[in-house]
């Protein structure tokens, strides 16, 4: 992690599978010692959630590090506030980690996303039809509310990741889901990939990887000229810009807002509002949130309003 100190103190994500296991490793094999260890249960597994957090407690408390660690009953929240279960853990996740960085005074994380994450991102993205921000896919470093996200393996793949592992007899728990073809991403991961592979040679991954790279620069230009943003936007404003710069505006704002899983589709949406004639004065977004346009403005509101 270049530029970062390694008397830092950092909280690190670990789920207790190869990539975070081996993150936590190589840490502190690069000399990063102020490190903190973080691990959510979502308790979606049973006895094998139970089983990743006393492996991550144990292996922590062997390195000699602090580690934070709590339950979460995430297919209930989901439920209770009609999210899906990927969306919902991430919510608890992040929450989780925030609370960890105000108890241990840092605004530092690191996860351990990886190259081959970052080309079934970019993919996935591709084929949801997202702009440039999403194929640009994750950034090695990154804003998430308050924290400052690092993620140091985004260009290392998951057989050097293997080759770490081994070398180092780091402990791993396999999450057994992750072989399974019930989500999108893990058919993309089991089926198209190894398809692309045969097709395209091996080549196909570091393609994506340097476009990707291309794109999250010409994207970070642009979003340099976009205005700050602000609790309401005025309609004349956006209405005098420019198509691209229009659905950019929107979109930061409704991420930036906490609109959940904002995209493309919630883009459009509002951005009917701004015809004054025939387009609504009011739209809903996800997580009972709803965009209205008054007086020459758009704001949001949460709830039933």
């Amino acid at each position: 992690m270049a530029g970062v100190s390694k008397r830092k103190k950092l909280l690190v994500g670990i789920s207790g599978g190869r990539d975070s296991m081996v993150l936590l490793h190589a840490l502190l094999a690069a000399g990063f010692k102020n490190l903190v260890v973080c691990h959510l249960n979502h308790t979606l597994r049973g006895r094998s959630s139970d089983a990743d957090a006393r492996l991550v407690v144990s292996e922590a408390r062997r390195l000699n590090l602090p580690v934070e660690h709590a339950k979460a009953r995430t297919a209930e929240f989901a439920t209770s506030q009609k999210k899906s279960l990927e969306l919902a853990a991430r919510e608890l996740r992040m929450a989780f980690f925030d609370e960890c960085a105000a108890r241990v005074k840092t605004k530092s994380l690191v996860l351990a996303h990886h190259a081959d994450d970052q080309v079934e991102t970019c993919l996935f993205n591709f084929l949801r039809g997202t702009g440039a921000a999403g194929l640009g896919g994750m950034k090695p470093v990154s804003q998430l509310g308050k924290l400052t996200v690092y993620r140091p393996l985004l260009g290392v793949t998951r057989p050097q990741i293997e080759a770490f592992r081994k070398q180092h007899k780091v402990r791993f728990r396999e999450d057994a889901t992750n072989a399974g073809l019930e989500h999108t991403r893990n058919k993309l991961r089991h089926r198209v990939l190894p398809l692309l592979a045969e097709v395209m040679g091996e080549s196909y991954r570091s393609a994506i990887l340097r476009a990707a790279e291309i794109l999250r620069g010409e994207e970070e230009w642009i979003v340099s000229l976009m205005p700050a943003t602000k609790l309401e936007l005025d309609c004349k404003e956006l209405r005098a810009m420019h198509s691209a710069m229009q659905s950019r505006v929107i979109l930061r704002w409704l991420r930036e807002c906490g609109v959940p899983e904002a995209g493309h589709a919630e883009t459009r949406r509002v951005l009917s509002l701004l015809d004054a004639v025939n387009g609504p004065a009011k739209v809903s977004l996800p997580g009972n949130h709803h965009a209205r346009r008054r007086s020459g403005v758009l704001f949001l509101e949460s709830g039933d309003a």
